[in-house]
């Protein structure tokens, strides 16, 4: 897979238009300047001749230089954005699931109902606005109006505690005295949790990121908010509905029901019989998701002024650079296969009878 790629995205680029040849000696060069540049270059050789040497220095750890100037590594230049994709794409992904998991499982429980229709059109919602809609209305948000997220927190919170404390005193036979004490105390959870967000909310940054090493872990994460509140809202709404559409299933299955016929709660029903068989989809689309997100959401990334992969690969083809192309598409694709990789191999965990395949 990593030699069809490597070879492929070795052909494209040479279906791009431009010379790299330009940019190095400039718009007012001559021929002949521009011949010892290509010739100097390597850029007279065939494509699939400079693929060959390109292999072989990777072979031997050496991704090249760039071509147009400031000439430097293409291995350093890499190093420099990756860890910049990996941190959008982990946190995005992480949040995505934080989101998606009590959502989509308590949808699934309460399939047809209240809480399942509001969260089915929130779903809905986030799946139909771009990504690019989302950043801006954040921006304006969080950025230029920060008051309105303060007055938004606090209308979420309340409404939310107040649905919960009318659920608990609804005179309601099947509802225990548990259930509805669990409701009171939800209630005061939620209000508690928007209480402290609006105390520690930050000042978001418009643009621009932060390396740990330069500003520390917490303005790093500050500047990193929006880009993975913008993207971990856009996946959790897919997220949900697999979760939501594959537990509504597994909820009906023989052993579920059986053990809600000896009594066990709604918590462990849930949480240690339906939940691990509904996952399979969830892990897989997750994975694809995450697999998505290390190529570079350059919308995002242009939005935020990120520098990460997918600025990178842009700049590298409108520039023609196919060393730092070749080695930034192959990066992205060795992470994309190790993902599927552990993807592949959490199946064995969430299935027992994965492990024992006869041929």
């Amino acid at each position: 897979m990593l030699i069809l790629v490597s070879l492929g995205t070795a052909f494209l680029v040479e279906l791009v238009p431009g010379d790299p040849a330009v940019a190095v000696v400039g718009a007012e060069g001559t021929p002949e300047q521009y011949a010892a540049a290509r010739e100097a270059l390597g850029l007279d050789r065939p494509w699939f001749v400079r693929y060959f040497d390109w292999i072989g220095g990777l072979l031997r750890g050496d991704l090249g230089r760039t071509l147009v100037p400031p000439v430097q590594d293409v291995a350093s230049l890499i190093a420099s954005r990756l860890p910049v994709t990996l941190e959008i794409a982990v946190l995005s992904v992480a949040l995505a699931l934080a989101i998606s998991v009590p959502a989509g499982t308590w949808s699934a429980y309460r399939y047809g109902r209240a809480f399942d229709r509001v969260a089915s059109g929130i779903s809905f919602g986030l799946i139909s606005i771009p990504s690019f809609l989302l950043a801006l209305i954040l921006i304006y948000l969080a950025v230029f109006t920060p008051e309105s997220v303060t007055v938004l927190i606090v209308a979420v919170s309340v409404t939310a505690a107040v649905g919960l404390a009318w659920a608990a005193r609804r005179n309601n036979a099947s509802s225990t005295a548990r259930a509805r004490r669990n409701r009171i105390l939800a209630a005061i959870g939620v209000l508690a949790v928007g209480a402290v967000l609006v105390l520690v909310m930050p000042d978001f940054p418009r643009q621009g990121f932060v390396r740990i090493g330069e500003g520390g872990l917490g303005e790093n994460l500050r500047t990193v908010a929006l880009p993975v509140l913008v993207l971990g809202l856009a996946e959790s709404a897919q997220l949900t509905r697999v979760l939501r559409s594959d537990m509504s299933t597994t909820l009906k299955d023989d052993f579920v029901l059986a053990s809600r016929a000896q009594g066990m709660p709604t918590r462990h029903i849930l949480l240690k019989e339906a939940l691990r068989p509904s996952t399979f989809s969830l892990v897989t689309v997750a994975g694809i998701s995450f697999g998505r997100l290390l190529g570079g959401t350059v919308i995002v990334e242009t939005i935020f002024r990120l520098p990460g992969m997918g600025t990178l690969i842009v700049e590298s083809v409108a520039r023609k650079e196919f060393m730092v192309l070749q080695a930034a598409v192959l990066t992205v694709a060795a992470l994309y296969v190790l993902v599927n990789a552990l993807v592949d191999i959490s199946y064995l965990y969430l299935d027992p009878r994965t492990r024992h395949v006869r041929v």
